[in-house]
């Protein structure tokens, strides 16, 4: 009897979150799939239109490039977002490494910056004629000193800094995953592998990647959703130039619920890049699961 007391006193501590939980998340989630059949724009009364904003939506080319743009980034930017930080916690977790403390501090720093600080700061090194970067190829003269490097209004160069400046940003999050993981994995293992004369490359291929599978699988799924979701650094940086070659998704839908006041299309377009990252997700996490259960197998 005691114990059926507690079970329903710990539910009733709980109760407070899960009622804030599903209003603020499954209850906006059936509000927002109610509303992309109506035809909405926020003054006034919601007429119910069925599929019309799907079929607008998708004889919508803005539309189209927006999502474009969108996978775009993923496909460039997951490979680096994930790679790379990757590297640094091989760097950060190997034993010889002096100040392994103040290097992880350093590079998980700007997760914390604000993301108009982090656009303005890539603003000001991709500038022409004032830019850090144009000046510093001047210097090594890479770049002639009449020349300059517009590399936020080439369609091109321009994503080169949006990677860049996301790698700067979040690369420290899934930095401090893989250093977590490294962690966890007991130390006998390389003892015993240092014993057999195994160098270490070969310790990091045969132990260090296959152990950290599931790291890897959680690393790329939240990679993924973050990259579809992309929006505050590209829109502070560029605005979606040059020419909305660099608009994403999320901005589209920004401009359809709060420009032209299109609730019921903005509505459609979240419940479809919902559909997208759940499609996407679930054959990565599918993929990724099997792979990693053979490699560890």
């Amino acid at each position: 009897m005691a114990k059926k007391i507690k079970r329903i006193e710990g539910f009733f501590y709980l109760l407070p979150f899960l009622i804030f939980y599903l209003i603020f998340t499954f209850g906006m989630l059936i509000l927002t799939a109610v509303l992309s059949f109506t035809d909405y724009k926020i003054l006034g009364d919601a007429s119910f239109v069925g599929a019309a904003n799907y079929i607008r939506l998708f004889s919508d080319s803005t539309f189209w490039r927006a999502l474009g743009n969108t996978t775009l980034f993923v496909v460039i930017s997951t490979p680096f977002l994930i790679g790379i930080p990757f590297l640094l916690a091989l760097l950060i977790d190997h034993p010889r490494l002096p100040l392994r403390g103040f290097f992880r501090t350093t590079f998980f720093a700007p997760q914390v910056m604000a993301v108009s600080m982090v656009a303005y700061i890539f603003l000001y090194m991709f500038q022409p004629y004032t830019g850090l970067i144009n000046n510093i190829l001047k210097g090594v003269h890479l770049l002639d000193r009449n020349s300059e490097i517009y590399w936020l209004m080439n369609p091109i160069l321009v994503w080169v800094v949006i990677v860049a400046e996301t790698l700067w940003w979040t690369g420290g999050f899934n930095m401090i995953l893989y250093i977590a993981g490294m962690q966890e994995i007991p130390e006998e293992y390389y003892e015993c592998a240092a014993l057999d004369g195994i160098s270490y490359w070969q310790k990091v291929r045969y132990i260090t990647m296959p152990l950290l599978s599931r790291v890897h699988i959680t690393v790329l799924f939240l990679q993924l959703v973050a990259s579809f979701k992309v929006f505050g650094q590209i829109y502070l940086l560029t605005g979606g130039d040059p020419a909305g070659s660099t608009r994403t998704y999320i901005q589209y839908l920004y401009e359809q619920g709060f420009r032209v006041f299109e609730i019921g299309r903005a509505s459609a377009a979240s419940i479809f890049l919902m559909v997208i990252i759940l499609i996407v997700s679930g054959i990565q996490f599918t993929v990724t699961s099997r792979a990693a259960k053979k490699i560890v197998d």
